[in-house]
Parts: structure tokens; sequence; C-alpha cells
């Protein structure tokens, strides 16, 4: 935990200058608290005797003492105002910059997290639990934000409080002041184990949080298959035990919590009454004097309360920046070499020579070599699980492979930047992924300057120019999360568009068709014969008549190519393409 809330710390740095003006507030606020403190005994002199004595009271400020009662009359009360006035001067611009200072880290914190989620692999970020993630950069985030704008303040403004006043205090009887504030050492060592007790109940319970924000997002997306099977009870039952840990967990912290406050409740009674005996039975301080000592060591006992209390959160943010320092240590499996540089635009091939890779014990792909020649239209086939998309995440730099390279015009990639790498190729998914946001933002991710007229151009080569413009707003028609007002067809055809307009010299469409119903499919089919002529394309196809009139053909076989050529010769070799033609089409001519 000690080196995860130091790590947070580092997120302070660029914003010390607010940090001090929070503390120049809070000196300010402990002076004035010390003041308050100090002008009981002087105070209650002023009233005991009627202004009589003016404030005569005063303990070693001769000034207070010489004022004559017409000015005591209506000097103290505006002493007093003024010290409460410069109190609440105080109070206000510490909360305000220290609020300033909690939101700037959180804000960078937020950035980081959000650059390194974004900058993950897919496969990365696969092996994570969505709503867990999310977890993090909501509830975790806040912790570090309760933290940073209540921990870090209060531990300057308290402390510097609990200094000024037991400065007073030690100043008013350095014996009885002394055996009053013995206390606070002595409450430190049951403090720290009920400190450890909570450190253990917040990890536990902020783990429990992230499991139901988990469930609840996956029970959310599979909400029709939850109900189509009566799963509610299970998916119920599941929720409760992750709400019961929590529970737990928090009621747990919760006991441990209070007791710090509490233990130093009952160390103050017993250190306040003892001093109290002995100051009635010696008789050794004027009561003015004694006064402002007690309400001294009252008003200290406050902060160090507060400073028990703030503990718990940073508690909580050191708990929290162990899952967030978790996620912000990951790296990419494709980092850029120190001597990387941008890879320039592709002209004769693209390809993988004796490529191997695993997905832990599975391997994916055993030696596979494939050429990807400049204006030729490739297609990758094969049964499920040979390897096909997997080509993709090697070519697009998002895993590494374990042996084997990938080459560019015959230069290895790694000796170019992954960003520069990828920018070559335009990808389209089984899946059409769109963002909440009108049709032209969603193709301008491609590329955000493109202009109108270019968005709409490349809306005309994918076929979706005339369902764009039927839609009540055309281009400026908000589409809903995922593309939700569209069909499958339209979601996939504006992916074609934003790819086109990404000008990325290579194509790839990976199972591009394969979740699309027949008629979607033709449109899909429609639009792609506009896009790949005269093209670099890699189409990655499950449905062989998708890609009969790809250039080549590549059969994929136990991550390894056993056969390539055009169409027509594949079936003339009466290989393993030719039967994997005689299944599909029989199966299609038996369904007919």
């Amino acid at each position: 935990m000690h080196r995860a809330l130091w790590r947070l710390l580092r997120y302070a740095r660029p914003h010390v200058g607010v940090l001090v003006t929070a503390f120049a507030c809070m000196a300010v606020l402990g002076l004035a608290t010390g003041a308050y403190a100090y002008l009981m005994g002087p105070a209650l002199r002023f009233l005991l005797s009627g202004g009589e004595e003016g404030f005569a009271g005063a303990h070693r400020v001769p000034w207070l003492a010489d004022l004559p009662r017409e000015a005591a009359l209506w000097g103290f009360p505006v002493l007093v105002l003024g010290v409460g006035v410069v109190k609440g001067v105080g109070y206000l611009g510490q909360f305000y910059f220290m609020g300033l200072f909690a939101q700037g880290v959180v804000k960078d914190l937020r950035r980081d997290l959000f650059l390194r989620l974004t900058a993950l692999s897919p496969s990365q970020l696969s092996r994570e639990r969505m709503g867990d993630l999310l977890s993090r950069f909501s509830s975790d985030v806040t912790a570090v934000e309760m933290a940073a704008m209540y921990s870090v303040g209060s531990y300057l403004r308290d402390s510097l409080q609990v200094l000024v006043l037991a400065g007073v205090a030690l100043s008013m009887s350095p014996l009885l002041g002394g055996l009053m504030l013995c206390v606070i050492p002595l409450a430190a060592l049951p403090a720290s184990r009920l400190t450890r007790k909570v450190l253990r109940g917040t990890r536990e319970g902020q783990a429990q949080l992230g499991q139901i924000a988990a469930q609840l997002h996956e029970g959310l997306g599979g909400l029709r298959t939850i109900q189509a099977f009566n799963g509610q009870k299970a998916e119920l039952a599941r929720f409760e035990s992750y709400a019961k840990a929590h529970e737990d967990a928090v009621v747990g912290a919760a006991w441990a919590r209070g007791g710090v406050p509490g233990v130093m409740e009952v160390l103050a009674a017993a250190a306040l009454a003892a001093a109290l005996g002995y100051a009635a039975a010696t008789r050794a301080m004027e009561p003015e004097a004694l006064l402002s000592l007690l309400t001294a060591v009252v008003m200290v006992y406050q902060p160090v309360k507060d400073l028990g209390r703030v503990t718990q959160f940073a508690v909580q943010a050191g708990a929290a920046g162990e899952r967030l320092f978790a996620v912000l240590d990951l790296r990419h499996p494709v980092e850029d070499a120190p001597d990387a540089r941008p890879a320039p635009a592709v002209t004769t091939s693209l390809r993988l020579e004796d490529v191997a890779f695993s997905y832990g014990e599975r391997r994916a792909l055993d030696g596979l070599t494939l050429d990807l020649k400049v204006g030729q239209v490739a297609a990758l086939v094969g049964a499920s699980g040979g390897g096909k998309s997997t080509v993709t995440s090697l070519l697009l730099r998002f895993e590494r492979p374990s042996r084997g390279r990938v080459l560019l015009d015959g230069v290895d990639a790694d000796r170019y930047t992954a960003a520069s790498v990828r920018a070559q190729l335009a990808l389209v998914t089984q899946e059409p992924l769109l963002f909440h946001g009108t049709v032209v933002e969603n193709l301008r991710q491609a590329r955000p300057e493109a202009t109108r007229e270019e968005v709409e151009a490349a809306a005309r080569v994918a076929s979706a120019d005339g369902f764009i413009r039927a839609l009540p707003e055309g281009y400026d028609t908000r589409i809903g999360e995922r593309g939700v007002i569209l069909s499958g067809g339209q979601r996939q055809r504006l992916c074609i568009a934003r790819a086109v307009l990404s000008r990325a010299p290579i194509l790839v469409l990976d199972e591009a068709t394969s979740s699309l119903d027949p008629e979607s499919e033709r449109d899909v089919q429609a639009a792609l014969a506009e896009v790949l002529p005269g093209r670099t394309a890699l189409v990655i196809a499950h449905r062989l008549s998708t890609i009969t009139n790809a250039d080549v053909i590549h059969v994929v076989d136990a991550g390894r190519i056993v056969e390539s050529g055009s169409h027509a010769e594949l079936l003339r070799t009466g290989g393993r393409y030719a039967s994997l033609w005689a299944l599909q089409t029989t199966g299609e001519r038996g369904a007919a």
C-alpha cells in the first residue's frame, strides 16, 4: 500500500503551486484557531468583571492588558469577530485550493488510465472483466480523489493546528499541557493495528465491488440470453454472493475505522480528568490561564481525531492505487524500440515469414509464411481455430510472433513504430463497431481532418450514401450506441466507408460478412465490389462463395498455409480447398 501511495503522490508534482497556496490558507487557519484558544482565558475575565478589568487576564500580552475599559468593551468583541473572519477565510481558501489540487490530480490519473487502457492489445483486454475495469476507472479513482481532497489537506491543516494548539497549551503550563497531550502518541499503537484491519477490509471490499460491476456489465450485455434460459435466479444468487462478501468486508472495515476515534476519546478523557484533578489540588494556575490551556487541549483532540479519520481515506486510496497501478503497469506486447522510426508506405509486399504464435498452451500459428502483394486481393480461408484472425493481429501489431518476422518491403516491422505500421492497414471486423454519435462523427474517426465532401465520397464508394441520406437527419443523424438504429448490413457498410476514408493502402476484412443475413450480405458484397478493385486487400472469410474473385486464396490449416492459388486452380488440384468448397456448396444446396 505504501508504495502505491508514494506513486500516487507523483501526480501531485504538477500541482504543487496550488498545494502551497492551500497550505498558506491552512497556516492562517491554524494560527486563528490558536488565537481562539488563547483568548478564552481573557474572555472569561472580561465577562466576569463586566469589562471593568479590560484585558487584564491576557497572558504575556501587555498591550492587551493595558487597554482601558472603554476600549475593551468594544475592542474585545471586534477582536473575536476579526479572528473568526480570518478563520473563515482560511477555511474557504484551503477547501477551494484543495479542491483544485484534487481535481488536477484525478484528471491526470484518469487521463493516464484512459491512455493505458486504449493502448493495450485486444487480447490483453479480453483477459479482463470489463465491468471490473470500469470499476477501477470510477470507484477506485474516486477513492484517490477523496484522499487528495481530504487526506492531504487534513494532514497539512490538522498537523499544523495540533502544533499551534500544543504550543499554546505548553506555554500555559509545560507540566499540565504535557500530561494532557501525552495521549496522542499513546493512541498510535492501537490506531495502527486498527488501520491494518481497515486496509484488509477496504481491499476486499473494492475487489468485490469490481466483481459486482463486472457481473452487472455482463448481465446487461447478455440480458436476452439470461431471460431466454430463465437464468435470473442464478444471476441473482451470484450477485448476492458478491454483495454479501462486499458487505462483510465494508462492515469489518467500518468497525475498525470507528475504533480509532473511540480509543482517542477514552484516552483524552482520562488525561483531561487527571489534569483537572491535579490543577484543582495544587491550585498552580490562574483560572483564566487554566481555561486557555483546557481550551487548547480540548481543541487539539479534534484535529487529532480528524487525522485518524482521514487516514482511512488514505488507506482506501492506497488499496485503490494498487488496483489502478495493476492496470497502469501493463505493457503492450508490441512496444516500440528506442530507435524505431515511422514506416514508409508499402510499395511491394507485406509478409509474414515463418511465424509462430500461441495463446497460452494453444498453438495458433506454426511456421506460417504469407505474402500480401501490393495491388493484389488475397483471401485467407480455413476451418475455425486455424489461425486466420491471428494473422490480422500480427499484421496490425496487436501481438508479437514468438518466432518469425513481419516484414514491410523486406524490412523487419520491429524497426518501425507500431502506430505507423497500423496506419498502413484499415480493418473491418466481423462485428461492426460504431460509437454513439452522428454518422459523420463515426466516419471521421478514421481521419478527423476529412472534409464533408471526402466523407460523402467514401460513403458513396461503400454504397452507403443512399441509406444515410434517407435517415432523419442524413449524415448528422445520431445512430445510438453501437449504431443500434441501423441494420447489420448498414452498420457494416459504414465500417467499410470508414476504412475507405482512412486512405490506408491495405484493406483487411476479417470475416466482414459472416454474421450477416443473406440480404445484408449481398448489400455488403456489392459495396466491396466497388471498393476492392485496384486495392491491396486481405480478406479473411468463412464462406468461400464470398472470395471466389480473389487474386489468390491461401488455405490455412493447423497454423500453416497448406494451399495457395486462385479459386479455379484450387478446385482443379482437389485438395483441402476443394473439400471445403464441396462441403459448403452441398450444404447450401441441401438447405435450398
